[in-house]
């Protein structure tokens, strides 16, 4: 039993020797290299935005600028370029001895002047 316990105490040295012990022979450390620095990943460019379509316009904004650019022509001009009013409706004017005219389209009031058989487009509004 003797023998047997000196040689696991011996078997103990050798392993405390083997990691630096006192009197096992010096350990050296290697130093590990480290590992390769991987680059970062090229960010993807950002694409522009893109602009969003421009809103069509409604049929009744249409028919206003055109009825804006008969401000001064006869008012049968812009009667043939858009159509008949939904309804109108006049009242003596203030500004001269004809009657103001006021031709409601939808979205829109066209205000004319009548006098002497002659009406004129004023103002779109």
């Amino acid at each position: 039993m003797l023998v047997l316990s000196l040689a696991a105490c011996g078997e103990e040295q050798k392993a405390i020797d083997a990691i630096g012990g006192q009197d096992g022979p010096e350990v050296t450390a290697t130093a590990t290299p480290a590992p390769e620095a991987t680059p970062e990943p090229t960010p993807e460019p950002t694409p522009e935005p893109t602009a969003e379509p421009a809103e069509e316009p409604a049929p009744e904004d249409d028919l206003k600028t055109t009825a804006e650019s008969f401000i001064g022509a006869a008012v049968e001009e812009l009667i043939a370029a858009i159509g008949e009013p939904q309804s109108s409706d006049y009242a003596p004017s203030c500004l001269g001895p004809g009657e103001d005219g006021n031709l409601y389209y939808e979205g829109f009031v066209v205000y004319t002047y009548r006098e002497d058989g002659t009406e004129t487009v004023e103002y779109v509004e």
